[in-house]
């Protein structure tokens, strides 16, 4: 009796932490206009690093920029000039933050590159994830 007692204890935990784990989600069918806009923005940052990347001289090569050298790149100068607000609120500077709470991991392979810019607020880890083929995906940790 005492193991049945404890599994359903057990049983009955888990469940209610799932629940309340998926319930707190930004991103998804309850998302909200705001959190929405915030994807918006987040996926207009990815198309701004891949394009970065596949516009800049070296990436005829397979050579890409690293996350160091976004920012000085020739596209990067004339973002703070767009007419696109998010695209001007875009960092490409190491150690902040692309987008407020999204942060840019940026690594460079041998044949090529991938990238990914996390929602820091979304407990369940929502993110977005591309390389030099330029196809972005939505992500998020298995649950």
């Amino acid at each position: 009796m005492p193991k049945q007692l404890a599994a359903f204890v057990v049983l009955c935990v888990g469940l209610g932490t799932g629940t309340g784990y998926a319930q707190d989600c930004l991103h998804g069918t309850t998302e909200s206009a705001e959190q929405l806009q915030r994807r918006r923005e987040a996926l207009a940052a990815m198309r701004t690093v891949n394009n970065i990347e596949a516009n800049q001289p070296g990436s005829a090569k397979g050579v890409y920029l690293r996350h160091e050298e976004l920012a000085g790149s020739p596209y990067a100068s004339k973002m703070q000039q767009s007419a696109n607000e998010a695209v001007r609120r875009i960092s490409l500077n190491p150690g902040t933050d692309i987008l407020p709470n999204w942060v840019l991991t940026l690594d460079i392979t041998e044949r090529g590159y991938w990238f990914m810019i996390r929602d820091k607020a979304d407990p369940c880890g929502f993110a977005f994830v591309s390389n030099q083929a330029g196809v972005i995906f939505h992500a998020e940790p298995i649950r």
